[in-house]
């Protein structure tokens, strides 16, 4: 048995395109192998593809690092995205023989996205290459040069299948975490996200995570949320050893007296404080675009939204704010930064200090890249907000010199609704409705004049163009006649 006791945790996700050989070189790095191991789903073995998370360990120097394994198949993204919240550094895993694929770049956009700042490269299949090693190092080098890690990024060659190049990875792993400058939260509240769960016969409810902030010890009382299940700590395992306690940063098991397993799912919170979290579908969030993100974003657009180890569908709802009013909008590709509503088709749990949200159309083709960006939780909403959209109303000048004034039609239908827009104002070169006329909803409209004083000249049939202000609320996360 190794000793993990006084080693400091580190952990490390593992990212790339399918078949890139991440689960490989896990599988060589690692000396102990969790209950959540290399494709330990059944699934994984039978289709031969890593399908869940997979979490292995080995210690180098003061270092116990863990290792992230998700998938790189296109269609489980989300399972790959919800490993974010709990890793240091990432490493990108690239089959030298194909170069970057589109999950390659999925995955890199995905973790600059949440802000992980420091990477590893790893170009694997070096046994099958036939071509210069050097220059193909120059051009992954070129492909980094347009992300925000820029092409002075440490890259390592290695064949998993042969085994060639590990003694240089771990070296250059090691040079790489003595280099990071992280923080761990021992003294605040416990939060534990949850990634597996399972009952062991004899001791019950078990479940598995890493220690996102402070210390828990044995018969400490948790509360899985969003379940509200209570639970007494029977005993604390850190990659098989018992353990009295563990801080923010390790990686453990624990064994729960008094909850139902069964009610668990990825996604739940262990915690010592519920009142950290908020159980809600509706929020306010600062989103950063992805750049990459070619399709425009109109109001009411579908999107996947991870938060922590959960992915949800909903509706994201674009607005900008005009003189205290958040009006309804659509988002250009050119528009990297934006305000908008997030309402999820089911309720969540969001940590009210600090959530980073991804949102992703996984909707679009796998062969287009799907991440649209992340965003930063604002406000948490209990009530649909009140927003406003622009309606336009066209009209046309009917008389341009009549003794009363400029008469325009089509502005209202009524003498009643004509009564209505007295006084609105109107795209120059008019000025606003000044009157009614007549009983069909015609009005007198004003008209701007230039330094002499003189009035713009207009003609019967030109148009005239009244943009009103039309309040709304969100009536429903599923009901998007809002946009029409």
């Amino acid at each position: 048995m190794y000793n993990v006791e006084n080693k400091i945790p580190i952990h490390i996700g593992l990212f790339g395109h399918i078949d890139s050989g991440k689960t490989s070189i896990a599988a060589i790095l690692s000396e102990f192998i969790s209950t959540a191991g290399i494709d330990a789903h059944p699934q994984s073995k039978e289709r031969g593809i890593t399908i869940d998370l997979g979490f292995t360990s080995f210690i180098l120097d003061d270092y116990l690092i863990t290792l992230v394994d998700g998938p790189g198949h296109a269609d489980l993204i989300k399972i790959s995205a919800s490993s974010v919240e709990i890793i240091d550094i990432a490493v990108i895993v690239i089959d030298i023989n194909k170069g970057p694929q589109v999950q390659t770049g999925e995955h890199i956009v995905m973790i600059e996205a949440l802000e992980i700042k420091d990477i590893i490269v790893i170009l694997n299949k070096i046994d099958l290459f036939k071509g210069n090693l050097d220059k193909e190092i120059e051009k992954i080098e070129d492909f980094f040069k347009s992300t925000s890690y820029g092409s002075n990024i440490s890259i390592y060659t290695v064949s998993a299948k042969q085994k060639k190049g590990i003694e240089e990875l771990k070296k250059g792993i090691l040079t790489k975490i003595k280099q990071l400058k992280i923080k761990r939260d021992v003294e605040g509240h416990i939060i534990l996200p949850i990634d597996h769960h399972f009952s062991i016969k004899g001791r019950g409810a078990v479940i598995t995570g890493t220690l996102l902030k402070g210390t828990l010890s044995l018969n400490h009382k948790l509360t899985i949320l969003p379940i509200n299940e209570e639970g007494r700590v029977k005993s604390i395992q850190i990659f098989h050893k018992d353990f009295i306690s563990a801080k923010a940063g390790d990686r453990v098991g624990v064994n729960l007296k008094g909850i139902d397993i069964n009610k668990v799912y990825r996604g739940c919170y262990a915690t010592d404080d519920p009142k950290l979290f908020e159980y809600c579908d509706l929020v306010e969030i600062r989103v950063k675009k992805n750049r990459l993100f070619k399709p425009d974003i109109p109001f009411g657009t579908q999107v996947h939204s991870t938060i922590g180890m959960f992915t949800s569908s909903g509706f994201i709802y674009p607005y900008k704010e005009d003189n205290g009013k958040l009006l309804e909008t659509s988002i250009l590709k050119e528009n990297h930064n934006f305000s908008a509503f997030l309402w999820l088709n089911e309720k969540i749990l969001f940590a009210k200090e600090k959530s980073r949200i991804l949102l992703s159309r996984l909707d679009l083709p796998p062969t287009s890249l799907r991440i649209l960006g992340a965003a930063e939780l604002i406000k948490i909403h209990s009530d649909p907000p009140k927003l406003y959209r622009i309606k336009t109303k066209r009209g046309k000048i009917q008389n341009p010199d009549h003794s009363q004034g400029i008469v325009c039609s089509g502005l209202a239908q009524s003498l009643i609704g004509a009564k209505k827009v007295i006084g609105k104002r109107l795209e120059p070169p008019y000025t606003k409705i000044l009157s009614s006329f007549g009983t069909k909803g015609a009005v007198i409209i004003g008209i701007e004049r230039d330094e002499n004083h003189q009035k713009t000249e207009v003609k019967k049939g030109d148009k005239v163009i009244l943009k009103e202000l039309r309040s709304f609320s969100l009536k429903s996360k599923k009901d998007l006649n809002v946009q029409n």
